[in-house]
């Protein structure tokens, strides 16, 4: 716990309406999702002003409030010039007194699964906390270290990013001893233009590392491996490769209660079972358990840990439902991770007789966009997709390469009902996936009913 009359030190500022208790235990920017002992921080947004939800955080139990402006009531108020920029320097303040290893987890994709799954192995001989759901930006990884608890022995951080210095900056937040790259991909491509670019970006995250850190770097992509050299921590490799230390062999993807696979690793072979869905799933899991293997944790402990991991929402979530199933992806797309949630769909062991694909546009890509949603269409008829529904005005313009049965439109309310109408009838399986712009749990909570 710290104390605000300290944070308003800190910042600069005076403690408007002092009242007990001064003890805060974490931060929120959400005044739905504030917790007794939080500090509400006022973010200025673009549809919505924090300063607006003061009181109704206060109600929750927040402690008190970082503020641009007096919203006129309330108490235990730190009034500042600047709230992002004084977040961080709060966020500073608590990193030093934190004297704990910390952990980075950055890459195109898979970041909270990974972050899951090493919080989950760690756990077993360490008091861990991870940050919550998707706290990877400017904002919710400050937010996220305020909130580490007292008596934490190591924390565990996403770092996302959407332009070059992002990373190399959470990193200074932060202050990582090891970390976890999971891979490459085509995520804010439009913004670096190759994966070269992107993979350099990423790498920040091994350029901050102390040289008796460790690394766990994904060796599938060739844009990384040629950056392993410059890596002055210990650098462990991860991926289908056989050249990889910690790699998965004999994978079985095809069982809906999750994933099988044997662990080859330097500590011997051992099976692994998860509650997760997709072969890609099982290399996330060998960077997770190569990370806490060389923290310390044997897998014998970790691997029976992971297997109590649980699918994370809008993460291939399997959702049985009145024509068969969902499979709930929505959380956020590239080009790389549709075509692996593409590859859970046809390999799935379901009584369903059709396998259906809900497309939403892919954000970001830049002007080679109407290449990738076009590939993406071309896969699904590759692998065998039955029925394929396009939404959004990219997905809309590659939909005239699929030659099969299914319709687009640039609006989901306006496809919403087609889809019904094709669904009726016969078991199916339907992969809901796009660009987190998108907000396609809409559509998964539509179909539901």
């Amino acid at each position: 716990m710290w104390d605000l009359r300290e944070a308003a030190e800190v910042v600069g500022a005076e403690l408007l309406r002092p009242r007990p208790p001064f003890e805060a235990s974490g931060a929120s920017c959400d005044s739905r999702r504030v917790r007794p002992g939080d500090l509400f921080v006022a973010i200025v947004g673009t549809r919505h002003d924090g300063h607006d939800f003061v009181g109704e955080a206060l109600s929750a139990g927040a402690v008190g409030a970082l503020v641009s402006r007096d919203p006129g009531m309330g108490h235990n108020l730190i009034v500042v010039e600047d709230v992002p920029r004084a977040l961080w320097e709060l966020a500073r303040w608590r990193r030093r007194e934190l004297a704990i290893p910390t952990v980075g987890i950055t890459g195109s994709f898979g970041k909270t699964t990974t972050k899951e799954l090493l919080a989950a192995a760690l756990g077993t001989r360490f008091r861990v906390y991870r940050a919550p759901e998707s706290y990877n930006t400017e904002i919710g990884v400050p937010l996220a270290l305020l909130s580490v608890p007292d008596g934490t022995e190591i924390a565990v951080f996403e770092l996302g990013m959407c332009r070059r210095g992002e990373i190399k900056a959470l990193c200074e937040l932060v202050d990582p001893w090891a970390g976890i790259i999971t891979g490459v991909g085509e995520v804010h491509y439009g913004a670096f233009g190759s994966l070269e670019e992107i993979a350099e970006a990423k790498w920040e995250l091994a350029e901050c590392l102390p040289e008796e850190g460790i690394l766990a770097v994904a060796w599938d992509y060739p844009e990384l491996r040629r950056r392993v050299e410059l890596c002055q921590a210990l650098c462990l490799r991860f991926g289908s490769s056989p050249e990889a230390d910690f790699t998965p062999a004999q994978v079985r993807a095809h069982d809906p209660q999750g994933v099988r696979f044997t662990l080859r690793s330097p500590a011997g072979s051992h099976r692994v079972k998860l509650q997760l869905l997709g072969e890609h799933v099982a290399v996330l899991a060998c960077g997770a358990l190569a990370l806490s293997w060389a923290m310390g944790v044997p897998l014998e402990a970790a691997i029976p840990a992971l297997a109590e991991v649980r699918p994370l929402p809008h993460r291939l979530q399997l959702i049985p439902t009145w024509f068969g199933w969902i499979l709930d992806d929505c959380y956020n797309a590239n080009p790389r991770a549709v075509r692996a949630a593409l590859d859970v769909l046809v390999v799935l062991e379901l009584p369903a007789r059709r396998r259906a694909f809900l497309f939403g546009d892919m954000l970001d890509l830049g002007p080679e966009e109407d290449r990738f949603h076009r590939e993406v269409v071309e896969y699904a008829a590759r692998v065998g997709v039955d029925v394929l529904f396009a939404v959004g005005p990219r997905a809309s313009r590659a939909f005239s390469a699929w030659e099969g049965e299914g319709a687009a439109s640039t609006e989901l309310e306006e496809l919403l009902p087609r889809i019904r109408e094709v669904l009726k009838g016969v078991p199916t399986v339907l992969l809901v996936k796009g660009s987190r712009g998108m907000a396609l749990e809409r559509a998964v909570e539509a179909l539901r009913e």
